[in-house]
This record gives C-alpha cells, sequence and structure tokens, in this order.
C-alpha cells in the first residue's frame, strides 16, 4: 500500500512539473531564424523576437526571377492558436537578382508565446517584359521638354550636357489601368555618326509606377571615346528608348507560411 502512495505521489509531482514547464512564463523570447524556400524567392528571417510590447522580426526577400517582386505586408497575418492579426508596413519593390528587407512590427502582447505562424501573403510578380509602349526619339538639346504616349506622361527637369557627361533628368507620371514599368537600362543614345551607346549602368534600376504615382527618372552617358566627334557638350544627341516604357499586371504568388519557434540557446 505505502509503494502505491508512493508511486502515485511521484506521477503527482511528474505531472505537475510537466504542467509547471507548459505554463512557464517568459518576459521576452527570442526565436529561430527562418530561411524559406518559395518557388520566385527566398524569406529569410532573423532577430525574431516578443516581449509584452511588440513581436517582431527582420524579414528578407531574395528575388530569384528576372522580374519585380511586390510585397504588400498589410496582406499579411500573425497566428497564434485562434487569433489573427494583420501586419501594417510599407510596400517592398524586390528587383531581379536583388534582395532587400522590411522590419515587421506588431505592437501586441498576444504573441509573447513560444511559437505562432506567419503568412506571408501579399507577393506579386510584375513582369519586366510587358506590353511596351513604344515612346519617341528624345532630343539633346530638347526641341521639347514633354512627351505623352498611352498610360505614361514624361517632363523633362534638368539637363547637364558637358564634355565628359550627358545626364537627362524626368519626372514620369503613370495613368494607365496596369501598372507602368520604366527600364532605363533598355535606352540607348545616339551619337551623330549613328554609334548607339548604352545608358550609364549605375542609372539602370527598374522603376515601378502604380496609377496616378510619378517618379524620377535619370538616362546618363559618361565620357565616349573618339575625341571631338563625341564631344559631349558640342554634339547632338538622341535618346532611344527601345522598350524602356512598357505596362503589366501584377500576378499574385501563393501565400507561404512561416512558423516561428522559441530558440532555446537564447531565450532564459
Amino acid at each position: 500500500m505505502k509503494k502505491s502512495i508512493a508511486f502515485l505521489t511521484v506521477l503527482v509531482c511528474l505531472a505537475g512539473a510537466t504542467q509547471a514547464q507548459k505554463e512557464k512564463k517568459y518576459k521576452e523570447i527570442f526565436y529561430k531564424d527562418i530561411t524559406h524556400e518559395a518557388d520566385d524567392f527566398t524569406a529569410t528571417t532573423n532577430n525574431g523576437f516578443s516581449n509584452k510590447e511588440l513581436t517582431k522580426f527582420k524579414l528578407k526577400i531574395a528575388n530569384k526571377t528576372n522580374d519585380i517582386l511586390m510585397y504588400k505586408p498589410e496582406e499579411s497575418t500573425f497566428k497564434v492558436v485562434d487569433k489573427e492579426t494583420k501586419v501594417k508596413e510599407k510596400v517592398l519593390m524586390v528587383y531581379p537578382g536583388d534582395s532587400d528587407f522590411r522590419i515587421v512590427n506588431l505592437v501586441s502582447a498576444d504573441y509573447l508565446v513560444t511559437n505562432y505562424s506567419f503568412v506571408m501573403g501579399g507577393m506579386y510578380k510584375i513582369s519586366t517584359k510587358g506590353t511596351v509602349t513604344e515612346m519617341p526619339d528624345f532630343k539633346l538639346p530638347a526641341a521639347a521638354n514633354e512627351f505623352e504616349v498611352g498610360g505614361f506622361s514624361c517632363s523633362m527637369t534638368s539637363l547637364t550636357k558637358e564634355t565628359d557627361k550627358t545626364e537627362a533628368k524626368f519626372e514620369c507620371r503613370y495613368t494607365g489601368s496596369k501598372i507602368g514599368v520604366i527600364q532605363p537600362g533598355k535606352a540607348v543614345v545616339k551619337m551623330p555618326d549613328g554609334t548607339e551607346i548604352a545608358n550609364e549602368k549605375k542609372s539602370s534600376t527598374p522603376i515601378v509606377l502604380m496609377k496616378g504615382k510619378s517618379e524620377k527618372v535619370t538616362f546618363k552617358w559618361n565620357r565616349m571615346e573618339g575625341g571631338k566627334a563625341t564631344d559631349m557638350q558640342k554634339v547632338n544627341m538622341v535618346i532611344i528608348f527601345k522598350g524602356a516604357f512598357s505596362e503589366a499586371d501584377a500576378v499574385k504568388l501563393n501565400d507561404e507560411t512561416l512558423n516561428f519557434e522559441l530558440d532555446p540557446n537564447v531565450t532564459k
């Protein structure tokens, strides 16, 4: 009888210890880093953290495509048990072969838990090979400072034309029904002898324009070989846009779920 009582006492103590472990409360929790592979991108997280005031982590997106990825955090959701909370962060554009990040913050004590899920919705792909808007050639010096074709309207805001540098800056607006994409790297400048020179690489990052929005666009060329014949301050030049302006739809990608787990090496 005594042995039975002792055995029951041990079971009760073990059950109590297990329950206490389950109910252990943390003032702050650190989470394991995550690497998640999707078809079109890689999502990684680090510095995942929760306390009684907030939950946050760094979300990095690496673009594996030749298109532009657009992430709308407001379509993503924190999930714990039966509670869901939306995200409030700015839209992120990730260009072909590039990566960028957002710090995702949630002001809530509900996520001070050892594990939760983050449903990464709001990922879109915008083609860099959409429907091209054929723009007229643009003379430098300019005969007119503005041009408008289809859903695009552009106005030249400044022109620097020196012996070893030409830089034309435009303000471009999109009013079409899709998404406007401007790829300055596709444009060339045509010299008097017919030679075509590509836009300077550092000015070649694609630009995404939502309906009704405008952005600054720069076309730039540095010193060229050829002496007086290519002295950019003295010769007439022509910008040929060659498909730099196009329109495309934003294609929604599948939602991806990131599961956050407590990191026992950091959380005490």
